[in-house]
């Protein structure tokens, strides 16, 4: 028992850790290696301002994502310590995979925060890299673990964006 707590502390350390220091560090640093900026962060206030809420909304719906994974699914965001029940609400009644989302969207905000192109790349890389895991591991996965109530899920919830157009059916 006390490993599984250490390993969900462990979970949450690098998740902050990943999004608020390595991740802008990296970014960073691959900038300097070819085009070096005069200052940390973007000089533009609207890149600023837009960056930042980009940011905060990605970081708020990760935090909130890990919070329903623990409480309501009884688990972690790490796949040592998955979630033991099928999780569909809250963010996740709109889009299947928000922690993906929200992740993207903090690396999108950080980008122009530090006004960084390498951070932009890894931004993209991030989500591709994110699309093939969710297709090709994680839902075959999930489809093993949960059978047709996750198929159902699936038939009524977009995989990524939320899409406020889309109709319940029924």
């Amino acid at each position: 028992m006390k490993r599984h707590h250490a390993i969900e502390i462990a979970t949450y350390v690098m998740v902050f850790l990943a999004m608020w220091v390595i991740s802008p560090w990296i970014g960073k640093l691959l900038d300097h290696l070819y085009h070096p900026y005069p200052g940390l962060f973007s000089n533009s206030l609207p890149i600023l301002l837009v960056g930042g809420t980009m940011a905060i909304l990605g970081f708020g719906l990760t935090m909130w994502t890990i919070a329903v994974f623990k409480t309501i699914g009884k688990g972690t965001p790490n796949p040592k310590l998955p979630p033991i029940e099928l999780v569909i609400s809250g963010p996740y009644q709109y889009s299947r995979n928000p922690m993906a989302l929200g992740g993207f969207l903090f690396l999108l905000g950080e980008a122009g925060i530090y006004q960084s192109p390498s951070l932009a790349g890894m931004t993209i890389l991030y989500a591709i890299v994110l699309y093939f895991n969710t297709v090709y591991i994680e839902e075959p996965e999930l489809k093993k673990r949960f059978g047709q109530s996750y198929a159902r899920y699936c038939e009524s919830v977009p995989r990524f964006f939320p899409n406020p157009f889309r109709r319940e059916k029924g």
